[in-house]
């Protein structure tokens, strides 16, 4: 994706040791589609709210990829082992398993080989957080590099829809909550952010045509950069039929719910126009198992001829801990602290809408003045969850778990 970055050169001063530097601050506004992470440049935003939940997507795994890792065939001692991380944001998410998984291999391969780490994610990711996590400016998670020699980390501020480093390069790669979102987005709605149920036939078939085919490119990009043998692991926010109701769900359903309700209201008011509604649509797509497996299921498929095989895919719901952490405070202390509940859920979830509310707004509109709504928007939602009961909205995160090899 070639973009331009309006850059303002407003320049703020840190303090780290001894040492005053000056840092830029860039600031993206009017560039249309461009997903702006939240949050100031390098203040680790992502996991310090977003990342305390997605640090837990690895576990239900964790045992199954430290074991296939020792079976990706390495016989050159002289050479570099290779690992990636695609959509890694600040490095927060992969920081613990990456660790445990460089000290396996070490173990398994000897301390002397030498590892190679590629952090990838869009051009207007925060790297400069993920470097102070791994230098230990940013102390928490705690990074492997303090503790491990021969170890290398690189980043990669390529779009995966791309291929972002050169083929048969990588050994084990991973993405973890990030292939839901789409290259581009196919289709507006005049009744929601995300499809519902008004969204129309036409609407749907978009949505989905795009989703299946970002996925198979997703899919040919690592194929083309994995060695043989290599594993890529992946993990995929799931939609479901709901048991009890029959009804189709998808992950943070009830959240993404109140942000169109809320959002609509302001149209209705005046603050944003209808137009602006229209063009706030979420650029994702979350599939259900039957759609992520199609690809390795037909054997003549561009997938199943690039070499890629489906080792294993799994569904796991994993624990919402912004409700769990209200609950046990709720049992054990007796406290019904909903408003740190909204306010704890609400800013972990600002971190991936925040740019779609930015990208809606018009672009006579300034950078300030879209701000302002934005801000004022989340401030709206977060008062309206605190005087709801937090049942609605937990939501234990239903998770597809794929292990594939390049054979």
């Amino acid at each position: 994706m070639s973009i331009r970055i309006l850059c303002s050169g407003i320049r703020r001063h840190l303090q780290i040791g001894k040492t005053i530097t000056s840092v830029l601050v860039r600031h993206f506004a009017n560039i249309p589609g461009i997903y702006r992470p939240y949050g100031k440049t390098g203040d680790g935003n992502y996991g310090s709210t977003l990342g305390k939940q997605n640090v837990g997507y690895v576990e239900p795994v964790r045992e199954r990829i430290l074991s296939l890792a020792k079976t990706i065939p390495f016989t050159d001692k002289d050479s570099v082992f290779n690992i990636a991380d695609y959509g890694a944001a600040d490095g927060s998410t992969s920081m613990a398993i990456f660790g445990e998984l460089l000290a396996t291999l070490k173990d398994h391969h000897g301390p002397d080989t030498q590892f190679q780490v590629i952090y990838e994610d869009l051009e207007v990711n925060d790297f400069n957080s993920l470097f102070k996590r791994m230098s230990g400016i940013i102390p928490d998670p705690p990074s492997y590099l303090l503790e491990m020699d021969n170890v290398y980390v690189l980043a990669s501020g390529t779009n995966f829809y791309k291929q972002c480093v050169p083929s048969n390069s990588i050994h084990f790669m991973m993405s973890m909550a990030s292939v839901h979102w789409l290259s581009r987005t196919p289709t507006t709605s005049k009744y929601s952010l995300y499809k519902d149920a008004q969204s129309s036939a036409e609407e749907m078939t978009a949505l989905h045509k795009q989703a299946e085919l970002d996925w198979e490119n997703f899919l040919l990009r690592r194929s083309r950069e994995l060695k043989q043998g290599g594993i890529l692991v992946v993990g995929v926010f799931a939609e479901f039929d709901d048991r009890n109701t029959g009804e189709n769900r998808y992950t943070v359903q009830s959240f993404i719910g109140l942000l169109n309700e809320v959002w609509k209201e302001y149209s209705v008011a005046g603050k944003i126009t209808k137009e602006e509604f229209t063009n706030t649509q979420f650029g994702f797509c979350l599939r259900n198992m039957e759609q992520v497996r199609k690809p390795f299921d037909d054997n003549m498929s561009p997938v199943s001829r690039s070499g890629l095989t489906l080792l294993s895919a799994e569904t796991v719901v994993n624990p919402d801990v912004f409700y769990n952490d209200w609950r046990e405070k709720k049992d054990k202390e007796g406290i019904d602290d909903r408003e740190e509940f909204a306010r704890m859920y609400t800013s972990a979830h600002r971190n991936w809408g925040n740019s779609t509310f930015m990208n809606g707004l018009s672009n006579s509109r300034t950078l300030e003045q879209k701000e302002q709504i934005v801000d004022g928007l989340y401030v709206d939602v977060q008062k309206r969850m605190s005087r709801m009961n937090p049942e609605i909205f937990k939501d234990d995160l239903r998770y597809i778990y794929l292990m594939i090899r390049k054979e």
